[in-house]
């Protein structure tokens, strides 16, 4: 294998790739990086844990096809640590050169046949059962909003993804690590047949961050595995290639939310979103030790916190309320996540008293809902 590409590209496409590796791989292999180059000039590049696995392609001057397995971290600090301008990737059959200018360096490749075959083999095929595009531009900030409500426990690993739920011209994500649950509604016209699946939400994560240069996603569902194809942006002359993420499915039933969602409750306020947010970041200070922030809700916002041989402090805000005068105590990270999910420039907070999870919306939104259990107070 041999051939010739400009180094941000190489850099761009070996980055991207990589991050589908993992710290704590099963196997010495999984550290790997897959590099293949065909010769009609495209180079692919990729990686996997078997759960997860991101694949891109780059233009390049293909000299000799063939590919070749390099330790992918390595091989991302080489490409960075190179001058910009043209490089040359050759592969031997016991390691791998990459070479810029006068600087030339060698690592010792993996062997190939102890690499796996990647489960991304023709993912839009006839067999995949269920197809979904979607605007990148809305499901990136669908993403953004729901998975931070993902669980990290891993002993409840359901908790751990996001439910994906496609009907026809919609997709409802939905994540809950049991305190708080987040559910955001899209509108997917290219959406054909009904399928629920429960994605990773490390998976999801990737995608958002790989959609920031993205001009459109296609999921395409098989049994066990989805596969979110990614168009980039951009004219002919764009030299990264459409991008690939793919990701098992997580076994298991996930929690009915919609029962936990209610109506609406009696008591509602409404507030500046950034106020809020300044808020509760300064007062959240003085809630160390797993102590939670206090809000008043009256015909203005008391926000505070107290946490005994530290300190306490308080803050009132303006805010337009509705109902009976009530106190009620939340977690001061997952409020500060809920309310910067919020797109909206007004927050509205529902709730019914100090025990029953709290209701967070934008004033004006009505496809996103964050709940959010209190804490009691003693």
């Amino acid at each position: 294998m041999k051939f010739r590409c400009e180094r941000d590209d190489l850099l761009n496409g070996v980055q991207f790739a990589s991050r589908a590796i993992s710290n704590r791989a099963t196997l010495p292999v999984l550290s790997g990086l897959k590099i293949e180059a065909a010769e009609d000039g495209r180079v692919s590049l990729a990686a996997t844990d078997l759960e997860l696995t991101m694949e891109t392609s780059i233009r390049a001057a293909v000299d000799e096809p063939g590919k070749a397995i390099v330790p992918g971290r390595l091989f991302g600090e080489m490409s960075r640590s190179l001058g910009a301008g043209q490089v040359t990737v050759g592969a031997g059959e016991a390691e791998v050169e990459i070479g810029s200018g006068r600087g030339h360096f060698r690592v010792k490749a993996l062997a190939p046949d102890d690499y796996p075959a990647l489960p991304l083999e023709d993912p839009t095929g006839s067999d995949a059962s269920v197809e979904v595009a979607v605007d990148a531009g809305i499901l990136s900030s669908a993403l953004s909003q729901v998975v931070r409500a993902a669980s990290a426990d891993e002993t409840r690993q359901i908790l751990t993804g996001v439910l994906c739920e496609i009907d026809e011209g919609s997709l409802t994500l939905a994540a809950t690590d049991s305190y708080r649950l987040a559910v955001r509604k899209v509108d997917a016209p290219g959406a054909a047949g009904r399928r629920d699946v429960v994605l990773p939400s490390r998976t999801l994560s990737e995608l958002a961050r790989a959609l920031g240069s993205g001009a459109s996603v296609t999921a395409s569902i098989k049994d066990n595995l989805v596969a979110f194809s990614i168009g980039q942006a951009g004219d002919e002359e764009q030299t990264l290639d459409e991008a690939t993420i793919g990701s098992r499915f997580i076994e298991g039933e996930f929690p009915k939310y919609r029962q936990l969602i209610p109506d609406g409750y009696p008591n509602k306020l409404e507030v500046d979103r950034d106020a809020l947010l300044e808020v509760t970041k300064r007062v959240g200070l003085l809630a160390q030790n797993n102590l939670p922030v206090k809000l008043q809700l009256g015909s203005e916002l008391e926000v505070s916190a107290h946490t005994p041989d530290v300190g306490e402090g308080q803050e009132i805000i303006d805010a337009d309320y509705n109902g009976e005068p009530i106190v009620i105590a939340f977690n001061p990270q997952f409020l500060h996540d809920g309310v910067s999910a919020i797109q909206s420039q007004r927050v509205t907070i529902e709730v019914a008293d100090g025990l029953k999870p709290a209701i967070i919306k934008g004033a004006d939104e009505t496809d996103f809902t964050y709940l959010l259990m209190p804490v009691r107070l003693s």
